[in-house]
């Protein structure tokens, strides 16, 4: 009787161990399965991960820097002059464009219905006389006119050529294609000119901003694709617009810091 006693005793043990296990088991799923759900959901609506594959924002973001951006810097408020926004690249074409394109990261500049001046490699805002102090930015604003092109002062003055919406650049075996012409660099260089490596003064433009969008620059201004040179806009709407880039995490460089204009 003993016997049979222990052996249902037993039986009940077991059952109990098993019925813990699974019991346990399950409590870990449900947890992994929150902490997905919870990740997903800061993602999509709180932050979002970005990273800079180019030059376009040196110093200020290195290449092929992580960060983070705040979805939630805007959800009451709109950008503000300075941010460093994340937003969907208005070129991008689905299965054309390269999937690292598809997100941008620049500055605001303009903000919605302002008058932007660049002029002598400064912005200015609303016919103001004193331009943007910009001290981000990775050196003197000057175009690149390409490798081994400069200017030759005693053979004259040399003009650049700086595309404008609608012209088709092409590259083919080596050769470098303006609206289907050959473009031809004199092989020269700079003299007394007080400009480096053969660059020249950006040309002068005005640009003004659309209601609800944003004129966006990078901080390297030699060698940005950004808001002056795309084909379709100059702007970029509010609505695509998705978070305020606020920190580099890998490698760690920590919070961005804002510009001195900024509010």
């Amino acid at each position: 009787m003993d016997n049979q006693n222990n052996e249902i005793l037993n039986e009940k043990e077991q059952k109990t161990k098993k019925y813990g296990f699974i019991k346990e088991l399950f409590s870990w799923i449900k947890i992994f399965v929150i902490a997905i759900l919870i990740a997903v959901v800061i993602n999509e609506f709180v932050i979002i991960n970005a990273n800079v594959p180019t030059g376009s924002m040196l110093n200020t973001i290195q290449i092929d820097d992580r960060m983070i951006g705040l979805r939630v810097s805007y959800w009451f408020s709109s950008p503000k002059r300075g941010d460093i926004v994340i937003f969907n690249n208005p070129e991008y074409k689905e299965g054309i464009s390269k999937e690292d394109s598809k997100l941008y990261v620049k500055r605001a500049i303009g903000l919605p219905g302002e008058k932007i001046t660049i002029k002598d490699a400064k912005v200015y805002i609303n016919d103001s006389e004193t331009p943007l102090e910009e001290n981000y930015l990775k050196e003197v604003w000057y175009v690149n006119a390409g490798t081994n092109a400069g200017v030759n002062f005693n053979d004259g003055p040399m003009t650049f050529y700086v595309p404008k919406k609608g012209d088709k650049i092409e590259v083919k075996d080596g050769k470098k294609y303006l609206n289907g012409n050959e473009i031809l660099l004199k092989d020269c260089y700079l003299e007394n000119s007080g400009v480096e490596d053969g660059e020249k003064q950006i040309p002068d433009g005005e640009y003004t901003v659309k209601a609800n969008c944003y004129f966006v620059m990078g901080d390297n201004r030699n060698d940005s694709w950004d808001a002056r040179y795309w084909s379709n806009t100059n702007y970029v709407s509010e609505d695509d617009i998705l978070a305020q880039a606020v920190l580099g995490y890998y490698p760690w460089r920590g919070l961005y810091k804002k510009a001195d204009y900024a509010e």
